[in-house]
């Protein structure tokens, strides 16, 4: 059975997934390399997956799971827009913008790590999930090196 404070970390970190899934997929939108595009919609449907397991871990912990995305991701995807709007098809800026979402999502793993009641099984996933998105920055990080608009 998770705890309340469990089940607030697990369900907080669905709604980084989700805000991930719809920020990837946005950024997809707003770049003009078929490259970056790629990468964007892989990494939304890795967002996807990751909600899915945090759910599965919440319902069998016996806790309601989360389904949508928080006020935050929401404002930072209006920014994506609003930059977007002025400069079209600005890799670099869309880029920028994916990389400050993945840092807080990196930071939201790392607090829910902290949480001593984390069952094995649920740090294992939250662990993996933090070290793809790791690994999602370190690359974005390389892309944004090799960018010139």
């Amino acid at each position: 059975m998770l705890t309340k404070e469990a089940a607030e970390q697990l369900n907080h970190l669905i709604i980084i997934a989700n805000d991930g899934k719809i920020g990837y997929a946005q950024a997809a939108d707003n770049v003009n390399s078929s490259m970056l595009k790629a990468i964007f919609v892989r990494l939304s449907g890795e967002r996807a997956e990751f909600a899915d397991q945090l759910r599965s871990l919440v319902v069998a912990g016996g806790a309601e799971p989360e389904h949508g995305s928080g006020p935050v991701g929401t404002l930072h995807r209006v920014w994506i827009d609003i930059k977007t709007a002025f400069v079209t098809n600005d890799n670099h800026s869309v880029l920028k913008e994916c990389i400050k979402g993945d840092h807080a999502a990196e930071s939201a793993y790392e607090t829910a790590l902290k949480e001593p009641s984390l069952t094995s099984e649920e740090r294992n996933v939250v662990e993996q999930q933090l070290k793809l998105t790791r690994d999602a920055l370190f690359a974005l990080q390389q892309e944004l090196t090799q960018v010139i608009d």
